[in-house]
């Protein structure tokens, strides 16, 4: 196996264990209101408190949510950006993204539903976590790290936030208002998702990596 092989494997392998970091944090983080109801009315109450708090703040608990999940994971994809030479930004994403597939397949599995929004979700995580990453170097390269750090927290919170959103509204509007909604917000992710591998693989090709400790940069 040539070395340049083995380092994009290595990327993935990265991206895998940096993602499963970030998602270990995240799921914490993201439990604390259900852990809050639990000490307050126990276990059993939990179910139909969490339904309420959901509807009686939908927005802020969609926020709430998708913004734990954007800041964690993009921190650590950033993280992982940092350690590998600009070339491989792109497969530490695709590790990101092997991980979020995952998470998706097993709740498929359990729930037995196949849909096209499944395969909307690969197409949209293997797109994403590849361009945000490569953003992510681009923006340490060209030393704008907060900015895009910044921009690729707000677009990933928008997307999670988004569709937890969608699932609370779910409850409270028809079936044909919500199928509405769906609709715009998956033409909305999946235009953003696009948008960012696209420009993402644009600006990581306008900037050289730093010269290393020896004064050399990457030759893959």
């Amino acid at each position: 196996m040539s070395s340049q092989r083995k380092e994009v494997l290595y990327s993935i392998g990265l991206g895998i264990l940096l993602m499963i970091g970030a998602i270990s944090i995240q799921s914490v983080l993201q439990s604390i209101p259900a852990i809050y109801l639990i000490v307050k009315y126990g276990l059993k109450e939990l179910p139909a408190k969490i339904v309420a708090l959901e509807v009686k703040y939908p927005l802020i608990y969609a926020i709430y949510i998708g913004t734990i999940a954007g800041v964690m994971q993009e921190l650590f994809k950033y993280l992982a950006v940092e350690l590998k030479p600009k070339v491989f930004a792109f497969w530490i994403g695709i590790g990101f993204s092997v991980v979020d597939i995952s998470v998706l397949s097993i709740d498929v599995a359990i729930i037995k539903v196949f849909t096209i929004f499944v395969l909307l979700n690969v197409i949209v995580s293997l797109s994403f976590h590849s361009g945000t990453a490569m953003m992510l170097k681009y923006g340490r390269l060209a030393n704008s790290k907060y900015l895009f750090l910044s921009i690729t927290i707000i677009l990933h919170s928008f997307i999670d936030g988004g569709l937890v959103f969608l699932d609370i509204l779910s409850i409270l509007v028809k079936p044909a208002v919500i199928n509405y909604y769906i609709n715009i917000y998956w033409s909305i992710v999946m235009l953003i998702s696009v948008s960012v591998l696209i420009l993402g693989w644009i600006f990581i090709n306008r900037v050289q990596d730093k010269p290393n400790i020896y004064g050399q940069t990457s030759q893959f």
